[in-house]
């Protein structure tokens, strides 16, 4: 990593609060040379005094490029797909057993809520309203979580949606859509950091963190796979991305369960 690099990912991680130095480091020049040239800057000498002078705007700004956050409701239908045939079916017939109804989950790298919104509306599609469920729902980007909050939406992002659960799930709005608050309730949003910050809660039945670890390096996702573990239930599920892979150390703390859509679960 050379000196002018290194002193830009330092003053932009003590700026923000974000450890930048766990990201891959080509994934990140990456990233900030697309603000260089958004910006006119060709170096990354210019860019750090560009940074200095223009404080926290151009810092948020940074942030929210290498946080890429480009979601769709039910982005990739077969994870989901499985997800309610296969894995709600079995949590549900566990938590029968323990006379319990209620559901636990955590979307890690929420973007704008798609992912959440979407888990909210596959429960009740597999399972009915009679069950409590709460969904996590975190992010580093506050302008992302804020997004989501709103739960608005233009058609494109609900392209993946019939028009039964558009109509079931959302209020027509202006030129887009909004998520109806009954569902709403079940997601907590939260400024989340997976790279330094605590698991956001424990006994937890499922985990998505689909598009998001294969950003990190290798030490990091050897610590935010292990927090995963240790924030799931016994036989709870996690899953990735499918182009993600799970690391090898990992390999007798989870089985696969379906390989095609990177589901895994707790052994």
């Amino acid at each position: 990593m050379d000196i002018a690099f290194k002193m830009l990912i330092s003053y932009v991680s003590k700026q923000s609060g974000i450890d930048l130095n766990q990201y891959r480091e080509s994934y990140l020049k990456r990233r900030i040379e697309l603000r260089m040239k958004a910006t006119g800057n060709k170096t990354f000498e210019e860019y750090l005094s560009f940074l200095r002078k223009n404080g926290k705007k151009e810092i948020e700004e940074l942030i929210n490029t290498i946080a890429i956050n480009v979601t769709e409701f039910m982005r990739d239908v077969t994870p989901f797909k499985f997800f309610m045939e296969r894995i709600l079916p079995d949590i549900a017939n566990r938590k029968h057993k323990v006379k319990s109804n209620m559901l636990r989950f955590w979307s890690a790298g929420c973007s704008n809520g798609e992912e959440p919104y979407s888990i909210a509306i596959c429960i009740y599609e597999s399972l009915g309203s009679d069950w409590l469920f709460t969904i996590y729902a975190t992010d580093i980007d506050l302008d992302s979580l804020e997004k989501a909050k709103e739960g608005y939406y233009d058609a494109s992002q609900l392209k993946n949606l019939n028009k039964t659960l558009l109509y079931k799930y959302f209020e027509k709005e202006d030129d887009g859509y909004r998520v109806k608050s009954f569902l709403k309730r079940h997601i907590r949003f939260k400024r989340h950091d997976l790279t330094t910050d605590t698991p956001v809660s424990k006994y937890l039945d499922g985990i998505f963190c689909r598009n998001v670890i294969i950003y990190f390096n290798d030490s990091q996702k050897s610590k935010i796979f292990n927090d995963f573990y240790n924030a799931l239930v016994n036989r709870g599920y996690l899953i990735i991305g499918k182009s993600e892979t799970l690391p090898s150390e990992f390999n007798d703390k989870f089985k696969c369960i379906n390989l095609k859509d990177k589901v895994y679960q707790k052994t």
